[in-house]
């Protein structure tokens, strides 16, 4: 099915909507996935968490790119103002967080600033990069990403806490009503773009599925790096 033939099926839902059902099986499994669901419990062994947290922080370079080539190709002031105030958290709180975790974790820097990329972490940073020069296709992008990641931290964010800090505050930055404001905000931008001919729509939602392949796989490679393989990454 094409996805102009799912809008046709489903013209009362927002395009964000439609764009997340259209790829339900992809999301439900980043969403609904055994790594975010033993991180939860608190029962995620510190090896397994490390080598997720070195992994993510490797393209988080890459994501505050792509945000400011957003705020650079975004079509007017309000929309730069909210993409300004994201990449400032990213640049501040957020990689704080990251570097009081490495020293809980008993990390060094040769250890977490140049390791080893998994085939899952270079295609979510070539996707990212290969986003930048679109608008439209940098927007879908961050979607994914945020709207994912609020979505599985709601989840687990009602469980009793842990004592790891590391584990308890990612759950926790990613529940913080500012950053469900700014994944309503992504999601408003995202059904702005409902007025785009079948094509751009088409490789708008061929985008979102692959962000959703690659949350789950991304997961799926941290909890066990072989169980997902170069062959097995998409590609957009």
């Amino acid at each position: 099915m094409t996805f102009a033939d799912y809008r046709q099926q489903h013209p009362q839902q927002l395009l964000s909507e439609q764009l997340r059902n259209y790829a339900e099986a992809d999301w439900n499994r980043a969403v609904n996935h055994a790594f975010t669901e033993a991180l939860g419990d608190d029962c995620l062994a510190d090896a397994v968490y490390a080598r997720y947290l070195v992994q993510d922080y490797a393209f988080i370079d890459t994501l505050v790119n792509l945000v400011a080539r957003t705020i650079a190709n975004a079509p007017a002031m309000p929309p730069k103002t909210v993409l300004a105030g994201f990449l400032a958290a990213l640049t501040s709180d957020e990689n704080t967080y990251f570097l009081r975790s490495f020293e809980a974790l008993g990390l060094s820097e040769t250890d977490y600033l140049n390791p080893e990329l998994h085939p899952v972490s270079r295609a979510i940073i070539d996707t990212m990069k290969t986003s930048e020069v679109c608008y439209e296709d940098a927007i879908i992008c961050l979607c994914v990403a945020e709207w994912s990641y609020l979505s599985w931290s709601q989840l687990q964010a009602g469980k009793p806490r842990g004592c790891r800090f590391y584990l308890q505050e990612w759950i926790d930055i990613h529940v913080l009503p500012e950053f469900e404001q700014f994944v309503t905000w992504l999601r408003a931008q995202v059904d702005s773009f409902a007025d785009r001919d079948d094509a751009t729509l088409e490789r708008l939602a061929k985008l979102f599925r692959c962000m959703c392949v690659l949350e789950h796989q991304f997961f799926s490679a941290s909890l066990d790096p072989a169980s997902v393989t170069e062959q097995e990454v998409p590609r957009v």
